[in-house]
């Protein structure tokens, strides 16, 4: 007996020692853990024979609870995949779910570390699906801790699923309850759920807070139906009624995210309960979801019902209503959502899979196929795949299924093309598509009963099969084969449109390598065609495809000769009439040799006077169109690389010497066009780009020493300059003349100048002109192709923007532009902007105390800011507010623009740099600032609010640029602060000589109560030392003002006198005691 009791000490003894050592090794093995499990769970019955009150039981205890926050005890799936960890297997679970039977105490800490893991389970699903396994199965076992779990962790995990404030945290509680929900079916399962959630989850639904409604409602929709198990249907029925109800009221819930998810979360209740909900409850609920959710303003909303329908349609007894229904959703097919478009075609394609559905009758045939046209290439490519089996069948003969598609492409061409472009990628043989090519070429040369339109519709269908095919090198020779016997060239001759012409040229390198000139003369003729008539925007198209096939034919000289002789014949033309120097090159007649290219030549004195004519000479209409054409084609060919190499190298000079002649006409004579075609100037910019890239990169200078740059740059300016020198005098009648010493000359096409009194056209132009200027200035300043212009740049992006804002001033008062003009102009001057606001910051960035800024800078940012105010008297608010969001993110270099000659350069120097504003007029954003100070601080009687209000109108943009500003220099150096400061009161010293009584007021409240509101006086007169002394001068000139009688009124008086207290408060007793 003494011998026994010997064999059971040793064998406790081996237990205590056997499960400490396997846990930790299970824990520590990686990969290796699964046989360690296994032995672990064999010995799962030692387990509760541990005394775990005694207190060297401690660290077995810590080992057992690193358990809970292991991988390798929480996956559930096996596997030998190539992770971080390779995880364990079902036996892991097991022996937690046993570890939470062993010890009470155990078991809550066990849970609380569940608990705390759920709040962190972000993203990890697995994790969270596995420590809800492992409670349920605790739960089931282990009879004791039931209530542990039921009334404390699980009513835990309720309250987190509905109250949580992260929807990641409500998401894994739910998950955690899932473990339960999914096993209704065990005893006191169902039970367990509905006492845990009823009381919640309806008073939840019906909160307040939209985040608890939403975690409410995703709980809601997992628990359905909830249901008391132990009491009777009758009882029961009331409670599914409540249910329907809240989820009726949620499809009308102000969120969106909780419209759309109730929206799907009904459909899946249908699908997987249809039988046990009642049927005018199934039809109030569809109708809603057709008719009214279907129509929601919510992108999301409008997306989850389609989702939910397409989930609805997999139970076969929905389609009896569905049927009804459905074509009431033929309009999402056009919804504005790209999303819900796709969606859309996605539940057609569900429906075209069931045999007791037709998606016509759904969605008409020509909706799908003006769709199919016109729509995104994803949606496009849906459509294609529905129509697939109707009209390019492949369980029907070849020449069926062609005799199909043909059909589309003439009741469609566009549709037609299209559904070819994706039919292969959709899923159609390519050896039958190569036989619909056959056909459709067939069709095209021998076009009876085809109109032009559906012609070109095969030969573009013919060129997006051969281009998805180009790819197959089994299907070249096939296709080869379709164009033999020049098949090319006849098809040329039979395609109309600009679409179709671009569609065969692409064909010829696939279809015609070896001979790659076969079309060489169509494609030089429509290069010469587009080149000198008014309608090369209509040929674009075909126009880019003849470039790219010329090039790709090695003749490329031939149109680069074309271009440049064209342009160089105009240019020679307009320096007759106008008296300018001529192109120095003479017209090319041979091919030009390789190695030509533009050199730098010297800027002479009379390229922009010239010998003037006194007679204005205007340009017709066709005469401008040949020159812009030549030009867009000539933009175009720079712009590719492998193009833009060989022009440079040969053609440049002749063409940038012609291009520089026409620019300076089109400039200067811009408010005689009616609508200016900026394609030249392009062109002539892009040139100089260009060209001067190529220098640098065929010689060790660096970008700072080419002048070609620096030189068109300088020739631009000044044509600028001469012109908006002499447009500023000009009257509002848009037929005066820029250059009244012009020589006499006849010409003999009809002279076309701009109608008397509609000015519109001029500005635009003049707008585009300076923005396409200031574009160039900003692109090649950035990448350091000018160099000495900066100054000179400054200063014209700060007339440019000066005229721009006496433009706007001029047409506010008369209000002459239709909608899509000023939203033209609105566009160009937000654009200008950015790019005036980008050189400022080059320039400012660029400056040192040696090299302080111009004081063009100053007057730029003054421009700058002057815009907001200008666009708001000449567009209204809402357009002025769009601006504001532009200059928003440019405001702190505004601002160092207005303080730079302060900000920038040595201490001795700021006081002596004060801007001497003279008799200039106070900038507009200032006075608008002032204005609206005055309008925030006084409260108008009721006899005088009407004519208060006409002299005080309200300036929201303004008063938006204000608040950015302040909160902006709040933030900022005390030093930036004390410059603008400054500004602000010089313009203050400027409004009190002009006599404006009402800005001194406004300004001395914005400074006074905006800027210096929270600065102590102490700390302010050391860090604002600029300010204060402004201040301090204003004061006595003010109080010199009244004093000396210089105020006539007694309103004015009363304005200086505030003006006085507030300039007071803000400064030293002792500052403001002298008088003189």
């Amino acid at each position: 007996m003494g011998q026994a009791h010997d064999r059971g000490g040793r064998r406790d003894a081996l237990v205590a020692q056997t499960l400490p050592y396997l846990f930790s090794q299970a824990l520590t093995s990686g990969s290796n853990a699964r046989p360690l499990l296994r032995r672990l769970f064999a010995l799962r019955e030692a387990l509760p024979l541990l005394d775990y009150t005694d207190e060297s039981i401690s660290d077995f205890k810590l080992l057992l609870l690193r358990c809970f926050v292991s991988p390798h005890f929480l996956k559930a799936e096996e596997g030998r995949k190539l992770l971080a960890l390779v995880l364990g297997a079902e036996e892991g679970r097991k022996l937690l779910a046993l570890v939470l039977g062993v010890s009470e105490g155990l078991a809550r800490e066990g849970l609380e570390l569940i608990r705390a893991q759920v709040g962190m389970m972000r993203g990890r699903r697995a994790a969270v699906v596995a420590y809800g396994e492992v409670v349920f199965r605790a739960w089931k076992d282990a009879g004791w801790v039931r209530g542990e779990i039921g009334d404390g962790f699980l009513q835990g995990m309720v309250e987190a699923a509905v109250h949580a404030a992260d929807k990641e945290v409500a998401r894994a509680a739910r998950r955690i309850l899932w473990a339960f929900v999914e096993q209704k079916a065990v005893a006191g399962v169902e039970k367990l759920v509905f006492r845990l959630s009823e009381p919640v989850l309806f008073r939840s639904l019906q909160v307040a807070n939209s985040n608890v409604r939403h975690n409410a409602l995703h709980l809601l929709l997992d628990l359905f139906p909830l249901e008391d198990p132990d009491v009777t249907k009758d009882v029961n029925d009331p409670l599914l009624e409540k249910q329907f109800f809240l989820l009726d009221k949620l499809l009308i819930d102000d969120c969106p995210e909780i419209r759309a998810v109730a929206v799907e979360g009904i459909c899946r209740i249908l699908n997987q309960f249809w039988e046990v909900i009642p049927s005018p409850t199934i039809s109030k609920n569809l109708s809603k979801i057709v008719d009214d959710m279907s129509k929601d303003s919510c992108n999301e909303v409008r997306l989850s019902t389609l989702n939910g329908l397409i989930y609805l349609l997999d139970n076969p007894q929905s389609h009896d209503i569905l049927k009804v229904l459905l074509p009431r959703l033929s309009d999402m097919v056009s919804d504005p959502a790209l999303s819900v478009r796709a969606a859309a075609v996605d539940l057609l394609l569900t429906i075209r899979d069931l045999r007791s559905f037709q998606y016509n009758k759904v969605v008409g045939l020509g909706t799908l196929l003006s769709s199919l046209a016109d729509d995104h290439p994803r949606v496009a490519k849906k459509i294609t795949k529905l129509l697939i089996p109707s009209y390019f069948p492949s369980k029907l003969p070849l020449k069926e299924a062609c005799d199909r598609c043909i059909a589309l492409i003439k009741r469609s061409p566009a549709a037609g093309a299209r559904f070819c472009e994706f039919a292969l990628s959709e899923g159609s043989s390519s050896q039958r598509l190569v036989g619909l090519i056959k056909v459709s070429i067939s069709r095209a040369l021998s076009p009876s009963g085809l109109n032009s339109e559906q012609t070109d519709g095969l030969v573009i269908a013919s060129a997006k099969l051969i281009k998805s095919l180009s790819d197959e090198g089994s299907n070249l020779v096939a296709l080869r084969e379709c164009f033999a016997n020049a098949k090319l060239k006849l098809l040329f001759k039979t395609a109309v449109s600009d679409g179709a012409q671009a569609a065969l040229l692409s064909m010829v390198p696939v279809v015609s390598p070896d001979d790659l000139c076969v079309l060489h003369i169509e494609c030089m003729n429509i290069v010469v065609n587009a080149a000198v008539t008014s309608k090369q925007e209509e040929c674009q198209e075909a126009l880019l495809a003849a470039h790219k096939l010329v090039h790709l034919s090695g003749r490329s000289d031939d149109m680069f000769e074309e271009l440049t002789n064209i342009l160089q014949s105009k240019a020679s033309y307009f320096s007759g009439i106008y008296g300018l120097e001529p192109p120095s090159c003479p017209v090319a007649s041979t091919k030009r040799k390789k190695g030509k290219s533009l050199k730098k030549t010297p800027a002479r004195s009379d390229d922009v006077v010239g010998n003037r004519s006194s007679t204005p000479v205007i340009l017709n209409n066709e005469e401008l169109a040949a020159v812009g054409g030549a030009a867009w084609q000539l933009n175009e060919i720079l712009k590719a690389e492998e193009m833009r190499a060989a022009f440079v190298q040969s053609y440049a000079e002749i063409a940038f010497s012609s291009l520089k002649v026409i620019s300076q006409v089109y400039i200067e004579q811009c408010l005689h066009f009616e609508s200016l075609d900026l394609s030249p100037v392009l062109a002539y910019l892009s040139l100089a780009t260009y060209s001067a890239l190529q220098d640098v990169d065929q010689t060790d200078m660096s970008c700072s020493e080419s002048t070609i740059v620096n030189q068109s740059l300088d020739h631009l300016l000044r044509c600028y300059d001469r012109f908006v020198n002499g447009s500023v005098t000009v009257s509002t009648n848009s037929t005066s003349t820029l250059n009244k010493n012009k020589e006499s000359a006849e010409h003999k096409h009809q002279q076309h100048v701009t109608p008397e009194g509609n000015p519109v056209e001029c500005t635009i132009n003049v707008i585009m002109l300076g923005t396409s200027i200031l574009k160039f200035i900003v692109d090649t300043t950035t990448i350091k192709l000018v160099n000495e212009s900066k100054v000179r740049c400054v200063g014209f992006a700060s007339s440019y923007t000066k005229y721009a804002v006496s433009a706007m001033k001029r047409h506010s008062v008369v209000s002459s532009f239709n909608g899509d003009d000023l939203k033209d102009i609105l566009i160009l001057t937000r654009s200008s902007f950015t790019y005036a606001a980008k050189l400022l910051h080059l320039v400012l960035a660029s400056s040192t105390e040696s090299a302080s800024p111009p004081e063009e800078a100053f007057l730029l940012a003054n421009n700058l800011l002057d815009l907001v105010p200008a666009v708001e008297s000449f567009a209204g608010p809402r357009y002025a507010l769009t601006l504001v969001s532009a200059v928003k993110q440019w405001l702190p270099v505004l601002i160092l623009g207005l303080g730079c000659r302060w900000l920038i350069g040595p201490e001795s120097e700021m006081a002596t740099k004060m801007c001497n504003l003279g008799d200039a007029e106070l900038p507009l954003w200032v006075a608008a600032l002032a204005k609206n100070e005055l309008l925030e601080a006084e409260e108008p009687r009721e006899d005088d609010q009407s004519e208060q209000g006409n002299e005080h109108e309200e300036s929201p943009s303004s008063k938006k640029l204000a608040e950015l500003m302040v909160n902006l220099l709040k933030k900022g150096s005390p030093k930036i602060l004390d410059s603008f400061g400054g500004i602000l009161l010089s313009n203050l010293q400027l409004a009190l000589q002009r006599a404006e009584h009402g800005i001194v007021l406004g300004l001395a409240r914005f400074v006074c109560d905006k800027l210096l509101a929270s600065s102590s006086s102490s700390s302010a007169s050391e860090n604002l030392r600029l300010t204060h002394d402004s201040l301090r001068e204003n004061f006595f000139e003010i109080d010199r003002h009244c004093r000396e009688g210089l105020v006539d009124d007694e309103g004015s008086m009363q304005k200086l006198e505030s003006a006085k207290i507030l300039i007071q408060s803000v400064l030293p007793y002792d500052a403001c005691s002298q008088t003189s």
